[in-house]
């Protein structure tokens, strides 16, 4: 990943809204019909165009057993210098559970067009314009997706959250080292990573904002999402994931937004680091309750005497493998040609 050079009129505020993009090819996604432990998968790669004309980058995952049946999908939403490539880290839990995954390069990241990433604030507008794709492109997707969850890692879990204020209809959240305010995030790395004191980061603080709102187009101070978080509604479903060795994010964010979010929630914490493979039983653990509150929506969705669309008494098991987060490995992913 090529480090982008910034000037010395840049070193302030352009890292935080054009980090390094991460460039990669279309075979590092596999290929286009492979196996996930027991199940036969397909990608189908396309583009949408978001609300700002840019053109975005999308890669839908379905096991080719539900191609022609109801079953809901998570839209994979990635961290900061990263991509939909990332998305391939949850394939071997939802995709065997009849659960699609649907990855997205957000507008400034991976190989959709845009010129800066804004931390949440525009990505959360491109999740809903992939949400109308998903929901009104019937040759494509047959119109056979049910319920769409968010399952977002760092900036990709503040972006679904702000998503789901924007859209009511994405009731089923994973939020994966969440930040609860974005200058509180700043004032802790600059305080910890770099030794800078309060007062000094007060005054070029100011500047940085002023400078990405004239270039990003976007306010530092609307991305508290602490208070974003307790206007989504009560029938929202979240689990927190949280690991206690993260210097990037620490662990009292996500549990600020335990705390202020008022609808189902659970909090997971576990032994890794910001970018570390996350636990097996943690995923087991995290699918397990989008499955159970995918059901939850089916029954209030449907008449008392139709069938629940994800039934879990036929799901396949989850298979025990390790999902990494995005790193210079490839996930491991058992592909077959066919």
């Amino acid at each position: 990943m090529k480090q982008p050079s910034y000037r010395c009129t840049e070193k302030l505020w352009k890292p935080i809204v054009r980090p390094p993009r991460h460039n990669y090819r279309l075979k590092d996604m596999g290929n286009e019909n492979f196996m996930v432990s027991d199940t036969v998968t397909k990608r189908l790669d396309f583009e949408i165009q978001n609300c700002r004309g840019l053109i975005l980058q999308c890669s839908l995952f379905e096991a080719i057993r539900m191609q022609d049946k109801p079953h809901p999908c998570m839209i994979y939403l990635h961290g900061n210098s990263s991509s939909r490539v990332e998305a391939l880290t949850i394939l071997e839990y939802l995709l065997p559970n009849n659960i699609s995954v649907c990855g997205i390069d957000l507008s400034g990241s991976g190989q959709s067009q845009g010129e800066y990433i804004s931390l949440g604030y525009y990505e959360s507008r491109d999740v809903n314009d992939l949400y109308e794709y998903l929901r009104l492109n019937k040759v494509i997707l047959q119109p056979l997706i049910t319920q769409i969850g968010l399952w977002g890692r760092s900036m990709g879990s503040v972006t679904a959250i702000i998503a789901a204020t924007l859209n009511q209809n994405f009731k089923v959240l994973v939020c994966d080292s969440p930040f609860s305010n974005l200058t509180h995030l700043c004032q802790e790395l600059a305080s910890n990573s770099y030794n800078i004191p309060s007062c000094c980061f007060n005054c070029f603080w100011c500047l940085v904002k002023i400078k990405i709102k004239k270039e990003a187009k976007f306010n530092i101070d609307d991305l508290n999402i602490s208070q974003i978080i307790q206007t989504l509604s009560n029938d929202t479903s979240i689990v927190f994931l949280s690991a206690k060795q993260d210097q990037l994010i620490l662990e009292k964010h996500p549990k600020i937004l335990m705390e202020k979010f008022r609808g189902t929630k659970l909090l997971k914490q576990f032994e890794g680091t910001h970018n570390s493979k996350r636990p097996q039983d943690i995923m087991k653990e995290t699918v397990q309750f989008i499955i159970m509150q995918f059901d939850k929506i089916s029954w209030n969705q449907n008449s008392r005497d139709t069938k629940i669309t994800n039934n879990t008494k036929d799901q396949i098991p989850i298979p025990d493998i390790d999902a990494p987060l995005l790193s210079s490995k490839k996930p491991f992913i058992s592909k077959q040609n066919m």
